[in-house]
């Protein structure tokens, strides 16, 4: 099968993108129980059920034109707590192409549903927190492009009035899924099930607690 038509963004906010991420992680630490949970965090093996189910940059290498991804600059770990919740996490960085997208994929697996809504919960108030000091940056919210699950947010990110990325967070049970992507953008339901739909069912599939 042919690769879906690309889509390239006009903006690409990446320093804007990178302090968002680390302030929305410092809620979501606090929210879920910070020191504690850093002090009993253990990192853990990747599986090929956890690789199924992120997003990652060849994925959407297949949106961009003329872009060949470099592995050097992706990263992956997965972390494990005392609680037997565990997050995988995806980056993947490389500020110095102009022709890069920023893509980061994390995913989270409570030991039970009130869990899940918290993390869920957390992830959306650092969105609204790491985009509330940036002025022209906007998060414009698109639910009838994508729904998921029980609860999710599917954003557009505007700069100018003009699209450069998007945000998703879902919760569906115990099982929370976050992607922030810059440099490319989705604004087509088709395009975004296309990307998104495969990596949620794999998701479904991992173990809960």
């Amino acid at each position: 099968m042919s690769p879906p038509p690309k889509r390239k963004s006009r903006t690409v906010l990446y320093v804007i993108l990178g302090l968002f991420l680390s302030f929305g992680g410092v809620v979501v630490l606090i929210v879920g129980g910070g020191a504690f949970f850093l002090l009993t965090a253990k990192d853990v093996p990747v599986t090929t059920a956890d690789r199924e189910a992120v997003l990652d940059i060849t994925d959407v290498a297949l949106w961009i034109d003329d872009f060949s991804p470099d592995s050097s600059k992706e990263s992956l770990k997965k972390t494990k707590y005392i609680d037997k919740s565990y997050d995988i996490e995806y980056e993947y960085d490389d500020s110095l192409n102009d022709d890069a997208p920023y893509l980061m994929c994390s995913i989270t697996v409570e030991p039970s549903i009130s869990d899940a809504r918290i993390s869920y919960t957390a992830v959306k108030a650092g969105f609204s927190l790491g985009f509330s000091g940036e002025p022209g940056v906007k998060r414009v919210a698109r639910n009838d492009l994508f729904r998921w699950g029980d609860d999710s947010e599917f954003s557009l990110l505007k700069a100018s009035g003009l699209s450069f990325g998007n945000l998703f967070v879902g919760r569906k049970g115990k099982r929370v899924y976050m992607i922030t992507v810059s440099g490319v953008y989705f604004d087509e339901s088709a395009e975004i099930r296309d990307l998104l739909g495969e990596k949620l069912r794999a998701l479904e599939r991992l173990p809960a607690p």
